[in-house]
């Protein structure tokens, strides 16, 4: 069930890079990049003091999934990845909203082709990304339901573990910095 919800939503994102064209879908993707540096540039900062908003909830240990946080210090490894993802998609808003003010960019007469296919194809990246990034976090939840619908899903374990770059990349900023 998981898996045709992700393919659902990454061929979504696709038709929204085609529709919204290279040059504009370039934009957003440029916003999404710098909200990404933002994000990892901060995150560490952030992550203390959130442990005064926030309680760590209790891993559920039959989890297939919790092999990926097998770091001492989790509850840590849980802070960082929750500050990364506020501050990402708060930065992620901001551009989303400068994005849209560039619209007229859209219509601009250039090659219409080119200019759809390529907005298609970072249309997906981009939505993979998201959706990588929003699994890599569910991962961490320790909800029994999230859990079980992470264990099931072919794609979205293949997303969180085969990602090329991202995920040892995101392992490494998350996991095993806390562990060092």
């Amino acid at each position: 069930m998981l898996d045709l919800a992700l393919l659902i939503i990454l061929v979504f994102g696709f038709f929204v890079g085609l529709r919204r064209g290279f040059i504009l879908q370039l934009v957003h993707m440029t916003g999404f990049i710098i909200s990404f540096i933002i994000a990892y540039i901060y995150y560490d900062q952030l992550a203390p003091k959130l442990t005064l908003w926030i309680p760590f909830p209790m891993l559920d240990e039959e989890s297939t999934l919790n092999m990926l946080f097998e770091a001492t210090n989790l509850d840590q490894s849980y802070y960082r990845v929750i500050a990364f993802a506020i501050i990402f998609f708060a930065v992620r808003i901001v551009f989303q909203i400068l994005g849209s003010m560039l619209d007229f960019v859209a219509h601009l007469p250039i090659l219409k082709q080119l200019n759809v296919l390529g907005g298609g194809i970072l249309g997906f990246i981009e939505t993979y990304i998201v959706v990588f990034i929003l699994l890599y976090i569910a991962a961490m939840l320790p909800i029994s339901m999230i859990q079980t619908l992470l264990n099931d899903s072919v794609l979205a374990e293949f997303m969180i573990t085969n990602t090329p770059f991202l995920s040892d990349q995101v392992q490494e900023w998350w996991i095993h910095y806390v562990s060092e």
